[in-house]
């Protein structure tokens, strides 16, 4: 994976290691982007460990820029304002800045490419908007402790 002075990065899919990180039941392949740029944006391959239904819990990424665009299998979302949305091979989305939402399900087989900047995204949950709200609590949100993406240091079992 040759890095040139220039900043010039050649990701070789042949010599990729596919990492654990942010997801449990997720494995990662950093493009790279991330060291080229200075942390200034990310880009990583993903794919799924196993299928996954029954949502994974509200939140929003401190990102100023979030995309994803689906290689294999199919994947949904739900996001406030929005509603449910499934992307399939070859579809793709973009998430504003603080865009609220929860990954519903995936196949077993979804492996997608996600872009985002800057380049360490952390996540952060929010209480689920589809719930009535209670008027004591209003204003009052659940932040959690950010998980970062940087280089993971395991890599996964084949």
């Amino acid at each position: 994976m040759p890095k040139y002075a220039t900043g010039y990065v050649h990701h070789k899919a042949k010599r990729a290691k596919w990492r654990r990180g942010m997801r449990d039941y997720f494995e990662y392949r950093d493009l790279e982007i991330g060291d080229a740029t200075k942390g200034a944006y990310f880009a990583h391959v993903i794919r799924a460990k196993r299928a996954l239904k029954g949502g994974t819990g509200h939140h929003k990424h401190d990102v100023n820029f979030h995309f994803v665009y689906v290689l294999k299998g199919k994947v949904t979302f739900d996001f406030k304002g929005v509603g449910e949305v499934t992307l399939k091979a070859g579809d793709s989305h973009y998430m504003p800045p603080g865009c609220h939402h929860e990954l519903m399900s995936f196949s077993k087989n979804l492996q997608m490419i996600e872009l985002h900047a800057p380049g360490n995204i952390g996540s952060i949950d929010i209480p689920d908007w589809r719930k009535k709200k209670n008027p004591a609590a209003k204003g009052k949100s659940k932040k959690t402790a950010k998980s970062v993406i940087k280089k993971p240091a395991k890599p996964a079992k084949k």
